[in-house]
């Protein structure tokens, strides 16, 4: 079992009983020691929920390839380790059954496991939000929680995250957040690069292993570019202070963080080709456009927002015919599909998905926009981004807020379509 120190004991306790306690938001302790030159790692992991939440039985599912050595909860009238498909793959389901007047509810767990492929290079080992290294509540990865990351490695090795370290000493570094369940991120790597743009808000690139080549800087300048344009626009209610671009070279995807980042993991990736500029105006937009579930309809509330935004960011730059190119491209996916409203994923392949979601969405904003027209269009989304919004009921109701009833009977109608 690994030891928490001290100081980490106090914070835990500060959260618990100081400035955080009045949030509705689970807040999570996480100490991960990385061997990396055997892939491998060991994490004490702890959950703890808001005074808020009374759940009587907290369930928490953890990779089925990690041995999960511990769980341990104070004060739990039972606890169950259980093997459970889920989403189409087996887990550990860890399982704490609390009585009706416990009020502290937090659950410990200590795992170890060796990293998967396509999260480590020779250069890099990757723990972030598409690692699958992390406990979370079923059906409720993107659950925001309150976050403080404690990261081991060799003295030869250094560690980036999303944010600047609050504390390092030899061997160790701490980072604070505020992000999804399964996204708080660690970079260790033995030489990181670094470049921070010159303009407000200040935008730091990081790359492991290679030095910056003139793509990098090129993605920079594009960067500054994209969140100067929506910190104008979707953002200009709750715009960013800083945001962080990560560079492993590990070519296994590219995602947004909440915790103003975005993990371009392409080593070929040049944002002079329309292709992974989109990609880059995407995964930026996440910052706003990360609350609507995975598992349902409101998907689209992310993933529809985000590639509408970045389209949005395409046609502001000048690329009026980019714009309409990728529109009509989408909507020709999209032809023949079932409607958005009630759309079960669960029940089609992952391509159906993916054309409903992303693609459907997609034109269904772009017909809002041309309905309701630009000044009132970027007000919804303005609005709904700073509402954090994640039900498409509630992404209506702002709807009927800016634009009017008639607005709001005019898009349900679309998404029944």
């Amino acid at each position: 079992m690994l030891s928490l120190p001290k100081y980490s004991w106090l914070l835990v306790l500060f959260l618990w009983g100081g400035t955080f306690a009045s949030l509705a938001t689970p807040i999570v302790h996480i100490r991960l020691r990385v061997e990396p030159g055997t892939h491998s790692f060991t994490c004490h992991y702890q959950f703890t929920l808001p005074a808020s939440d009374t759940t009587s039985v907290v369930r928490l599912n953890l990779n089925h390839a990690l041995n999960l050595q511990r769980v341990h909860s104070t004060g739990a009238l039972q606890q169950r380790v259980s093997t459970v498909t889920y989403v189409g793959d087996t887990v550990h389901q860890v399982q704490v059954r609390y009585g009706p007047h416990r009020r502290r509810r937090q659950i410990e767990l200590v795992y170890s496991g060796t990293m998967a492929k396509g999260e480590f290079t020779d250069q890099v080992a990757v723990f972030s939000g598409h690692g699958n290294w992390l406990p979370f509540r079923p059906y409720a990865e993107y659950e925001l929680v309150a976050y403080e990351l404690v990261v081991q490695a060799p003295a030869a090795y250094q560690v980036r995250s999303t944010t600047a370290a609050v504390r390092q000493r030899p061997g160790e570094w701490v980072f604070h957040g505020t992000t999804s369940h399964i996204e708080p991120t660690a970079f260790v790597a033995q030489h990181f690069y670094q470049a921070t743009s010159a303009t407000a808000p200040p935008i730091a690139l990081v790359k492991a292993g290679a030095p910056l080549a003139r793509p990098d800087t090129v993605l920079l300048h594009r960067a500054e570019a994209i969140v100067a344009f929506y910190n104008r626009t979707i953002g200009r209610q709750a715009p960013v202070g800083r945001f962080t671009i990560l560079l492993p070279g590990t070519n296994s995807g590219a995602y947004g963080l909440l915790d103003d980042a975005t993990v371009i993991t392409y080593s070929t990736f040049d944002v002079t080709s329309q292709e992974d500029l989109l990609i880059l105006a995407h995964e930026i937009s996440h910052k706003w456009w990360a609350y609507g579930s995975f598992h349902d309809e409101n998907g689209w509330l992310s993933e529809a927002f985000a590639t509408y935004s970045s389209l949005l960011y395409l046609q502001a730059s000048g690329d009026e015919a980019g714009y309409r190119a990728e529109l009509a491209r989408l909507a020709a996916s999209a032809a023949g599909t079932p409607p958005l409203w009630g759309f079960d994923r669960y029940q089609h392949p992952f391509a159906m998905y993916r054309r409903v979601i992303y693609n459907k969405g997609t034109g269904i904003l772009a017909a809002l926009h041309q309905h309701v027209g630009t000044e009132q269009f970027m007000t919804i989304l303005a609005q709904t981004a700073a509402q954090q919004t994640s039900t498409t009921t509630g992404f209506l109701a702002t709807v009927a807020q800016v634009a009017g009833p008639g607005a709001h009977a005019w898009l349900l109608a679309e998404l029944k379509r």
